[in-house]
């Protein structure tokens, strides 16, 4: 296991990069301080939420994460990884809506793709690093549940940290390059 440091001194020279973990991890964290250092563009899964009045009801934990646009994720990691430029839609996390489309342009600079499910089958061979960011369960649902609170505590601790777990039974750490200390680790 690697530290932070460590990855970002390993992600120099590196085109594209994945950084996947579980929720609350540590993964924006070392996302944004690699593009601050490597001068990187970075496309987050939290901005393909799904606006919450048009969730599943029921909503069960499953993968692909029934509240994320994960073909939208998946279709824009894979555009910019492979093409360097991607638009999609954003959530705007203000307004609980969509917001107008965004575009990404990476041209020479390095990509990051960024959040759980970022070392998906579909998108793994794409990186030229990838990075799992291990974490101590207990502090992650602490973490998670610090950041849920009111009725998001709910949904952190029934729908979306069991989703993470059918989302680990892919065993995504098995396709990372590294792992590196997060939350907890």
């Amino acid at each position: 296991m690697i530290s932070m440091a460590e990855a970002i001194e390993q992600a120099g020279g590196k085109r594209t990069i994945a950084i996947d973990g579980l929720p609350a991890s540590g993964k924006s964290t070392l996302a944004e301080r690699l593009a601050s250092e490597l001068g990187a563009v970075c496309l987050f899964l939290d901005d393909f939420v799904i606006p919450e009045d048009l969730w599943p009801r029921p909503l069960l934990p499953a993968y692909p994460f029934p509240y994320f646009r994960h073909a939208a994720f998946i279709a824009a990691a894979a555009e910019l990884a492979t093409n360097r430029l991607c638009q999609f839609q954003p959530y705007d996390w203000a307004s609980g809506q969509l917001a107008a489309p965004h575009t990404i342009d990476a041209q020479d600079r390095p990509v990051i793709i960024e959040g759980v499910s970022a070392l998906d089958p579909a998108l793994a061979p794409l990186y030229d690093l990838r990075l799992w960011i291990e974490s101590d369960a207990a502090s992650t649902l602490d973490a998670a549940l610090a950041r849920g609170k009111g009725q998001w505590a709910t949904e952190w601790r029934y729908y979306f940290l069991p989703s993470a777990e059918h989302y680990m039974i892919t065993r995504p750490q098995d396709r990372a390059d590294r792992i590196v200390a997060g939350r907890g680790a």
